[in-house]
C-alpha cells in the first residue's frame, strides 16, 4: 500500500526532504572544507565521519530512553539544537574562524544530536502511517533520503563553486525550518508502550539486543547491515576524500559522485518505495545486492576518470540503498512495538558504526598508498568474508 495516500505522510515527506536538503548540502560543506584546511585523507574522512559515528555508539544508549519520550517533543528539541549549530557553523565561516580542531567539534556536535535523533526518527515514521502502509513509508523516505542525496550535493556544488562556502553553510542552516514548523501541528498516532516498566537502563539496553540476537531475521538483517556499512558505505562517506586526491579536488565532480551515489539510492528505495514488493522478496535480494555493492568497490582500483567512477557510485548507491532500506524494513516489521527503538537503534549502531570504522581505516591507508588502493585492500576481505557469512546465515 502506497504511504503517500497519507495527507500526514505527504506533508512530513516534504518538509523532511527540505531538512535532508540542509543536512546533505551542509555534510558537502563541512568534507570540502575539511580537505581545502588539511589535504589529508584521513582527516577529511575524520571531519566527515564525525557527523554520523556517534549514533553507532550512543544511539543505543538514547534509545533506552527514547522509548518513553513525547517523539514531538524530542524531535522538535533535537532539529532544533541541529538548526541552531548549523548557525554557528555559517557564522564561523562568515568571520573566518574556522580550522580543523573547530571543524572536528563542530562535526561532532552534529554526530552526537544525531545519535539522539536518529532512534527518534525511526520510531517517528510508524506514529504517522498505519502498519500496513510502514514498508512503503519506509521506502518512500528513503526516497526522501535519496533524492536529497542527488540535489543537495548538486546545490553545494553550485553554490561553493559560485558563491563559496558562506552562503552553502547559510543555505542549509534555512533548509532546516520548514520541518520544525510543521512538527508542532503534524498529526500522529498513539504509541503502544509497556505499562510501568521498572527495568534498570542496562537491563532495558541489554533485552533490546538479546531481542535482536534471539530473532534469526533479525540477526540476519543485522550481520548483511554491519558488512554492507563496513566495506560499502563507508566508501561512499568519504567522497570529499575520494575526489579530492583522485580527481585533484575538482568540486563540480564532488556534485557529480555524490549525485550519482544519490540516483543509484533513489532507484532502490522508490522500488521498495512503491509497496510491490513483498517482505521474502525482499530477504532474497539482500545478500546478492551486497555482493554487488562489493564487486563494484573493488573495481575503483582502476578508476581515474569521473565518469566511470560516476557508474560505480550508482551501483554502489543502489545495493546499499537496498541492503539499508531492506533490513530496516523487514525488522520494522518484526519488531513489537515496546521494542522499536531500542531494536532499531541497534540497527543504526551497527549501520553508523560500520560506516564510520570502515571509512577512518580506507581514510588512513589513504594517506600511505592512494585512495584507490585503500578501498582495494579493504575491500577484497569484505568480499570473502561476506561469501563466509552467507554460507553460515542464509
Amino acid at each position: 500500500m502506497n504511504a503517500f495516500s497519507h495527507r500526514a505522510f505527504n506533508i512530513y515527506f516534504f518538509t523532511n526532504t527540505f531538512s535532508l536538503l540542509g543536512t546533505w548540502v551542509q555534510k558537502v560543506g563541512l568534507g570540502w572544507l575539511a580537505w581545502q584546511i588539511t589535504e589529508s585523507t584521513f582527516w577529511t574522512s575524520l571531519v566527515a565521519l564525525s557527523i554520523m559515528a556517534p549514533a553507532g555508539i550512543l544511539g543505543p544508549v538514547f534509545a533506552v530512553y527514547a522509548e518513553r519520550w513525547d517523539m514531538r517533543r524530542a524531535m522538535l528539541l533535537a532539529k532544533s539544537i541541529i538548526t541552531l549549530i548549523s548557525i554557528l557553523i555559517f557564522l564561523f565561516q562568515i568571520f573566518e574562524m574556522h580550522s580543523l580542531q573547530s571543524l572536528l567539534l563542530l562535526s561532532f556536535a552534529l554526530g552526537v544530536l544525531n545519535a539522539v535523533h536518529h532512534p527518534i526518527r525511526l520510531v517517528f515514521i510508524s506514529l504517522i502511517v498505519p502498519k500496513s502502509y510502514l514498508a512503503s513509508a519506509i521506502g518512500l523516505n528513503s526516497v526522501s533520503w535519496s533524492m536529497s542525496r542527488i540535489v543537495g550535493p548538486g546545490i553545494a556544488g553550485v553554490t561553493i563553486a559560485t558563491f563559496g562556502l558562506d552562503l552553502t553553510f547559510g543555505l542549509a542552516a534555512l533548509l532546516f525550518l520548514p520541518f520544525i514548523i510543521v512538527l508542532i501541528w503534524l498529526p500522529l498516532k498513539n504509541r503502544e508502550l509497556e505499562n510501568e516498566n521498572t527495568e534498570k537502563f542496562f537491563t532495558r539496553l541489554r533485552n533490546g539486543w538479546i531481542t535482536a540476537l534471539n530473532t534469526p531475521i533479525i540477526f540476519m538483517c543485522l550481520s548483511i547491515v554491519a558488512l554492507n556499512s563496513f566495506f560499502v558505505r563507508g566508501v561512499l562517506e568519504i567522497q570529499p576524500a575520494i575526489i579530492g586526491q583522485v580527481l585533484d579536488g575538482d568540486s563540480k565532480s564532488l556534485a557529480i559522485a555524490t549525485a550519482a551515489t544519490g540516483i543509484g539510492s533513489i532507484i532502490a528505495s522508490g522500488w521498495i518505495g512503491v509497496g510491490k514488493i513483498s517482505q521474502e522478496f525482499i530477504r532474497i535480494i539482500l545478500w546478492p545486492g551486497l555482493i554487488f555493492g562489493l564487486i563494484a568497490i573493488i573495481t575503483l582500483l582502476q578508476v581515474t576518470e569521473i565518469v566511470v567512477m560516476s557508474i560505480v557510485f550508482i551501483i554502489c548507491g543502489f545495493t546499499t540503498t537496498l541492503v539499508g532500506i531492506g533490513s530496516q524494513t523487514i525488522i520494522q516489521l518484526k519488531v513489537e512495538d515496546h521494542y522499536r527503538a531500542r531494536v532499531m537503534a541497534w540497527w543504526s549502531s551497527v549501520s553508523f558504526g560500520g560506516l564510520t570504522m570502515g571509512g577512518l581505516l580506507i581514510g588512513l591507508i589513504g594517506d600511505f598508498t592512494t585512495i584507490n588502493m585503500a578501498i582495494f585492500i579493504v575491500g577484497i576481505p569484505g568480499l570473502i568474508l561476506t561469501l563466509v557469512c552467507i554460507s553460515q546465515l542464509k
